[in-house]
């Protein structure tokens, strides 16, 4: 089920949320209301496939069972078995989420290399790598003493929670247990039901007005990358760079918007990633869910099993966190560069900053989405030739072909029989786009700075009508498939 569908928006929200509401109004009940939103999250991950839904729960039993004896075997002081549950549990879910989303990418190399294994063609179930990601940095709490709670309802909210189960952002036990033992929150608060509709809103306008209008020209550029020249290849990247970007946080600002309007905070997971002046700041600002999962589950044990810390030390665990980070986000070549050149980005502005060179901000600017852009091409690419090629027709090797408009302006002096992109009439609404990147404040400084009136509430529902308007063509979000 998407948030963007006639069944989420006008049966499944309105049911869940009311009856979390209903159930937690009633001291006798008031339990219920978590207990309702696990039966509704795994109905709601099952509406995709229910033959997924005994993985799911095989992932939610199996670290609760082993996160039980890490905790237990702490207490007792038996270092070495809670130890060796820890490893057991590392083991069990990165060979989960290996084998579902690694084992064709495996096979594939292993017959570049002659040999001739038949490919599985297995089905990579949604949110695999977010739930499995979850569970791991619990697993690790656990075994460092952080997480000590015990309660099979909780866990299983916390792991299966549908606002954040397919797409993130990523949650942490600490913060979510005590939010799901607090009863006071599942009582109704107009506030945050307010500001929480009104995020979700925005997030539904980024995904199915902006993201969605640029489904088309992104698809067929990057289909046909060896007919895409000069100006088509820029336009087709920087739509894709926009499309990503409103896609996923379109996703996050209704997954934040919807556990608001219930009482629950999770991570906000964008803040005008794209106003960004050093790949640094980027990475403070884009999937920030995920950089601290990075920062605080796989740079900071690199660099602490290290003797004595250096700064090349410091710079190669950077460097290896997101090459990890790379591989997580998909099989394949593509997102191992990807990866790879966000490592060396950092890498470079670290070692920048740490000798105090200069630069000028706005080049800092330019350079830092040049280097996300280049990335996002690898990111979105089938292959990394695809890749190659949309980057060298980039560079002019294929030429320079100019919009119709342009063209017949010109007297008609360049041929305009190719890709021709904008007849989409892209090169408008791509600068609209940007100047909305640029210029508008981001959703959630929105929404804290809200002070509700009937003008906001028209605001909102010429978004929502709109939005409703444009669902005729639904999309999947684009995160869904990592």
């Amino acid at each position: 089920m998407l948030f963007n569908s006639y069944e989420f928006l006008f049966l499944f929200l309105p049911i869940a949320v009311g009856g979390y509401f209903f159930l937690g109004n009633r001291e006798k009940t008031s339990e219920w209301a978590n207990i309702w939103l696990v039966g509704l999250s795994l109905f709601f991950y099952s509406y995709w496939d229910i033959k997924y839904l005994p993985l799911l729960l095989l992932s939610i039993g199996f670290n609760y069972v082993i996160s039980g004896y890490i905790i237990r075997y702490r207490k007792e002081k038996q270092k070495k078995n809670a130890k060796t549950m820890f490893l057991l549990g590392i083991i069990f879910n990165a060979g989960l989420l290996g084998f579902f989303k690694y084992t064709d990418f495996f096979l594939e190399n292993l017959n570049y290399l002659g040999a001739q294994f038949p490919l599985l063609h297995i089905i990579l179930p949604l949110g695999i790598s977010f739930f499995t990601i979850t569970q791991m940095v619990y697993l690790v709490d656990c075994y460092e003493g952080v997480a000590k709670e015990r309660n099979l309802i909780h866990y299983a909210l916390f792991v299966s929670f549908f606002p954040h189960l397919l797409a993130g952002p990523i949650l942490y036990h600490r913060p979510m247990m005590k939010q799901f033992k607090d009863a006071t929150l599942r009582r109704v608060d107009w506030d945050n039901m307010g500001r929480g509709l009104s995020l979700f809103i925005i997030g539904l306008a980024k995904k199915v007005l902006i993201a969605d209008s640029f489904v088309t020209v992104v698809a067929k550029g990057f289909a046909h990358p060896e007919q895409l020249t000069l100006v088509d290849s820029w336009t087709v990247a920087i739509c894709y760079m926009m499309q990503l970007y409103f896609d996923f946080s379109g996703y996050s600002d209704m997954a934040v918007g919807i556990a608001r309007m219930m009482n629950i905070n999770i991570p906000i997971n964008f803040d005008a990633p794209y106003r960004a002046y050093g790949i640094i700041n980027f990475w403070q600002r884009w999937h920030m869910s995920l950089t601290t999962t990075i920062t605080n589950y796989l740079y900071t044990p690199m660099v602490m099993v290290c003797k004595k810390i250096t700064f090349g030390k410091a710079m190669a665990a950077t460097f290896a966190s997101m090459f990890i980070a790379g591989i997580w986000h998909g099989a394949g070549w593509t997102y191992i560069i990807f990866g790879s050149l966000h490592g060396l980005g950092l890498v470079l502005n670290h070692t920048w900053k740490k000798y105090h060179l200069w630069m000028w901000k706005p080049l800092g600017y330019v350079l830092t989405l040049g280097l996300v852009l280049v990335a996002f091409v690898f990111f979105r690419a089938e292959s990394v030739t695809d890749a190659l090629q949309v980057l060298y027709a980039m560079v002019g090797g294929n030429g320079v072909l100019l919009p119709p408009a342009v063209a017949t302006f010109m007297n008609g002096n360049f041929d305009t029989n190719l890709m021709a992109l904008s007849e989409y009439d892209v090169p408008r609404k791509t600068l609209v786009v940007l100047l909305l990147v640029v210029f508008c404040p981001s959703s959630n400084n929105i929404i804290k700075k809200l002070q509700p009136n009937y003008k906001w509430a028209v605001v909102l529902a010429a978004l929502f009508s709109y939005g409703i308007a444009s669902l005729s063509q639904m999309t999947e979000f684009l995160y869904f498939q990592f």
